[in-house]
């Protein structure tokens, strides 16, 4: 009550002094009205304890702001002062109202609450702001993607392989060249090119995914969801059809550029798999990829947004925003990694000795079996998710039940709030990490490669999900594309160690903190060339 009453006074005062300029004039009132937002958002969870909110004028926006440029001390201090006494506390965000913040030993609890309870999907939506960001609510609801996500690409990791390592031997050829002099090259930029060409191999075939002006469309619809969907937490939802006209704008730019060249093809592969459907001996075969799995899919199905042209070409670019955003921020932190640790030299000849002698054990090729096999370089991916991954909350959940729901310890929570546990916490609790804070990039695979090591015992590989390490969240929700991130990560990396130098780092580029996100450096660069024997 006291923030509304103080925004209005103050509002009011200022409007009385008759000393506003338009612009300023438009900036109190974006202040007001992101302040009245925060204060309701924050009415519906006082009942309980907060981390970074103080009883003064404005608190509630001033709490999403210390969210926003303090969110890590602040996570790990609510864990501390909260989780690690098994009780729930509030952490404030700039963009995503207050996180209610279990502690860790409700994570199977959370895993294992149904959809009706507590949401995971809507939780996802709201945090990318799908209704604006992307709109078509009959497309990003609809289970199509997901379905051919588990049922298709899962069961042909391995198999396609050698298509994904042409797009990145040609796009790391492109980018770092071949004379063997050391190039000078942006990080996330490489990889991104990289990434981008490899999964767009595998969902829209060889000619297309080579194509700079359709993968450059898709990368920065992807770079351009995430920013416009900040731009929209910040407003209450009566304001978000407006605004989403200017912060979303960008979006949809990207998708008719990629729109342009999907329909087309799209359309082409419909009239050809209908031809060989109704005539057998028709000399056209369709190419293994997930436009010729999302077309017989929708041979199954009967609605309009299950079937036309449009629609498929849709759900290909809402891909993008999912399949590259993820691959590129975890490649380029454990790129960071790797070459910014105090052993650089060190970690990376381990891990070339790793890749050179399981590529030769598997004839050369980089197979299922033989990504299965980089212990090492496996354990530095998943060591680096942990120290420089995403953070805030993991296994967040939106309450769905209309009568909200009660928490194991007795607590109540209204319908429409966000649950979850600490990320940041659990990944440098001391409980589950020796030296936590420190990167090791063999923390995982030493077990592993111990002769008296069981395997079937301890599974902690990069697609392995678990209470105490949550890059892809965990249970039934996990990351249904992760087998197929991973494999593209360690192909890239692998491939990178066995035919590139890089010179190490003399610290690491940091990670920047925007509200509760560990952003990677867009801007870090780092010098390349080609070695001498290519493989």
């Amino acid at each position: 009550m006291f923030d509304y009453i103080g925004n209005s006074f103050y509002f009011t005062f200022i409007l009385w002094a008759g000393i506003l300029t338009p612009s300023s004039l438009l900036f109190l009132f974006l202040f007001s009205v992101s302040s009245i937002k925060a204060s309701r958002e924050h009415a519906t969870v006082k009942h309980l304890p907060w981390i970074g909110r103080r009883p003064q004028l404005f608190a509630s926006i001033r709490a999403n702001y210390r969210g926003f440029i303090k969110s890590v001390e602040l996570y790990i201090s609510g864990y501390r002062m909260y989780s690690k006494k098994n009780q729930t506390y509030v952490a404030p965000t700039w963009t995503k109202g207050p996180q209610v913040i279990l502690p860790p030993s409700y994570g199977n609890w959370i895993a294992s609450t149904p959809d009706a309870l507590l949401n995971a999907k809507d939780c996802t939506f709201e945090n990318a702001q799908f209704a604006y960001t992307v709109g078509h609510p009959e497309i990003t609801s609809n289970d199509m993607i997901d379905v051919l996500i588990k049922r298709e690409l899962t069961r042909t990791i391995g198999s396609l392989n050698n298509e994904i390592l042409e797009e990145i031997d040609a796009s790391m050829v492109d980018i770092f060249g071949t004379s063997g002099e050391w190039v000078d090259v942006g990080v996330f930029d490489s990889l991104t090119r990289t990434v981008g060409r490899a999964v767009n191999r595998i969902f829209v075939g060889e000619e297309l995914c080579s194509d700079m002006n359709y993968l450059m469309a898709g990368i920065r619809f992807a770079r351009d969801v995430s920013v416009s969907s900040y731009i929209l937490h910040a407003f209450p939802k009566f304001m978000k059809p407006f605004v989403t006209l200017f912060a979303s704008y960008p979006n949809r730019r990207e998708a008719r550029t990629c729109m342009k060249y999907l329909e087309p093809l799209i359309a082409e592969r419909i009239e050809n798999m209908q031809r060989k459907e109704h005539d057998p001996s028709y000399a056209w075969e369709a190419p293994e990829d997930f436009i010729t799995w999302m077309v017989r899919e929708s041979f199954k199905r009967n609605t309009e947004d299950e079937r036309s042209v449009y629609a498929l070409a849709y759900r290909i670019v809402l891909l993008q925003f999912a399949a590259i955003t993820t691959t590129t921020i975890t490649s380029t932190n454990a790129l960071l990694d790797i070459w910014s640790a105090p052993n650089a030299e060190e970690v990376v000849e381990f891990l070339r000795e790793e890749a050179t002698r399981v590529l030769a054990e598997h004839n050369g090729e980089w197979s299922k079996a033989a990504l299965a096999k980089l212990y090492r370089l496996d354990s530095a991916v998943r060591e680096s998710s942990r120290v420089s991954g995403i953070g805030g909350t993991a296994l967040a959940r939106k309450v769905k039940a209309d009568n909200g729901i009660t928490l194991p310890d007795g607590i109540w929570l209204p319908k429409g709030t966000t649950v979850g546990v600490s990320m940041d916490g659990i990944h440098f609790d001391e409980e589950f990490y020796k030296d936590p804070l420190t990167f090791d990039a063999f923390r995982f695979s030493r077990p592993r490669e111990d002769p008296s090591y069981d395997e079937k015992g301890v599974n902690e590989d990069l697609v392995t999900t678990s209470p105490h390490w949550l890059t892809f969240s965990h249970g039934i929700h996990a990351c249904p594309g992760r087998h197929f991130a991973v494999n593209n990560i360690k192909m890239t990396l692998a491939h990178l160690l066995l035919n590139y130098d890089v010179k190490p780092f003399d610290t690491r580029p940091p990670n920047v903190q925007i509200g509760d996100l560990s952003v990677i450096p867009v801007k870090a660069r780092m010098s390349v060339k080609r070695r001498q024997v290519k493989v």
